[in-house]
């Protein structure tokens, strides 16, 4: 995946466009009352199951889902995590841009929670680029990239479905989630702890943690329940082989 890393600049660019001319445009409203529009002929359940392959918690623990066949998934995941983590909540602070509902009111139609302000940009959909771009600069698996972010990209979309952001805040995400998927991974060659006996003990003892914690977790979208009870148990499962072979590979 050299060549895609190489030429990530060039996506990022041009979302960061999209961005500009959808924010400037004034189709901002007119694009999130027309995508919900479409949205609304389809299930919210369907809507909430996508929403939340984008929560931050449930973005880490998929990571466990080949960490054990490649051990710098975790700590590339780990570092564009805090990057994207660091954009987003800078710039829904800085800016604090109002979401559909509070700008709509009763126009705009909510699945789950009512929010109302920190709309751009994002959160959910810079995770799910996140995911997407650390899974493809590390597994080189070109099918497996496209699907990713087939799905990274619904996942933004449910974001509009569910009420919770404009166009302008999802396009802003892939950018920053693409940015810092390419960033993470980038610093996670050069972390040599990462790469020790200990380090990487360590990263899965953490991921573990992370997947139990996923049966703890609010999403704010009770219709997704059970396809967060399944991911929280098939990477809890899948941690504990990655944590067994950081041992295993050692003995």
């Amino acid at each position: 995946m050299r060549d895609a890393a190489e030429t990530s600049g060039v996506p990022i660019l041009l979302l960061l466009l999209l961005t500009a001319i959808v924010g400037a445009s004034g189709l901002n409203t007119e694009l999130f009352l027309a995508i919900q529009h479409f949205t609304a002929l389809l299930p919210d359940t369907l809507w909430a199951n996508l929403t939340i392959l984008g929560d931050a918690l449930v973005v880490l623990v998929l990571l466990n889902g080949l960490a054990w066949r490649y051990p710098l998934l975790l700590p590339a995941g780990l570092l564009a995590g805090l990057i994207a983590t660091l954009l987003t909540r800078s710039l829904k602070t800085l800016l604090e841009i109002e979401r559909p509902l509070s700008v709509l009111g009763a126009q705009a139609q909510v699945i789950g929670v009512d929010l109302q302000n920190f709309s751009f940009p994002s959160g959910h959909t810079t995770a799910a680029f996140v995911l997407a771009g650390v899974y493809a600069l590390i597994l080189q698996r070109e099918r497996l990239t496209a699907v990713l972010f087939c799905l990274a990209l619904l996942v933004g979309f449910s974001r509009i479905a569910v009420g919770a952001h404009w166009p302008m805040d999802v396009l802003a995400g892939a950018a920053f989630g693409w940015f810092s998927a390419w960033a993470g991974w980038r610093l996670a060659l050069y972390w040599r702890w990462s790469q020790s006996s200990l380090g990487q003990r360590t990263l899965a003892l953490l991921f573990l943690l992370f997947s139990l914690l996923l049966f703890l977790l609010n999403t704010g979208y009770p219709q997704a329940f059970w396809l967060q009870m399944s991911i929280a148990s098939l990477m809890t499962a899948m941690s504990l082989v990655t944590l067994w072979r950081t041992f295993h590979n050692t003995a």
